[in-house]
């Protein structure tokens, strides 16, 4: 019901919709794509719907021991839908919205909630770590998945400060972007290689 609650949203403002209406924006903060009204209420709506859905099936063949994250993976969609569908609405109707900040920091913060949820997960095939050898050994997806917790953390503080940042500098971004990829790509990784190669 939640995910479909921005579609209402839409809906009830559809009259005050102009014809065209953005849905994505730039580096600076401008909108740089448009689409039409109905595409424009509809498409993150479903988007979020499908994936949702995808999640859902897959959380019925995860081990029992994670249905804290199971929990917090089927919520956080359909809430951050609603949260982007008024940034969305709010920008089409006229309103100044920060949406780089305010999207930054909404990730930072579903990064942080991440951080301290996978790193109490059992081995499976849906949220957390999951590398050849994280997937072989349960003591590197032990230690590997908790270091990654630490990683989302400290990446989702830097994207919150990046996020704040980029209102002054908008390139800032793609530099926030870049470190947190080797945060929490590439040092679980290297980590959890380095500790297959000593067992």
């Amino acid at each position: 019901m939640v995910g479909l609650l921005p579609i209402l949203m839409g809906v009830a403002v559809y009259s005050k919709l102009p014809e065209k209406m953005p849905i994505h924006w730039g580096l600076d903060g401008e909108p740089n794509g448009f689409a039409t009204k109905w595409v424009g209420i509809l498409i993150l709506p479903l988007i979020m719907v499908v994936v949702n859905l995808i999640v859902q099936l897959s959380l019925e063949t995860a081990p029992k021991t994670n249905l804290k994250l199971g929990k917090l993976m089927l919520w956080l969609l359909p809430i951050m839908s609603v949260i982007f569908q008024i940034l969305i609405l709010s920008q089409a109707l006229g309103y100044h919205v920060e949406i780089g900040l305010i999207t930054m920091v909404i990730i930072g913060i579903v990064l942080i909630m991440l951080g301290n949820y996978i790193p109490k997960t059992s081995q499976n095939r849906v949220a957390g770590f999951r590398f050849p050898m994280t997937m072989r050994n349960p003591d590197n997806w032990q230690k590997t998945n908790r270091l990654g917790g630490m990683m989302l953390v400290i990446s989702g503080i830097l994207m919150i400060t990046g996020g704040i940042i980029s209102i002054w500098y908008p390139m800032v971004v793609v530099l926030t972007f870049i470190v947190i990829f080797v945060l929490i790509v590439l040092v679980p990784l290297g980590y959890s290689i380095r500790l297959a190669h000593q067992s």
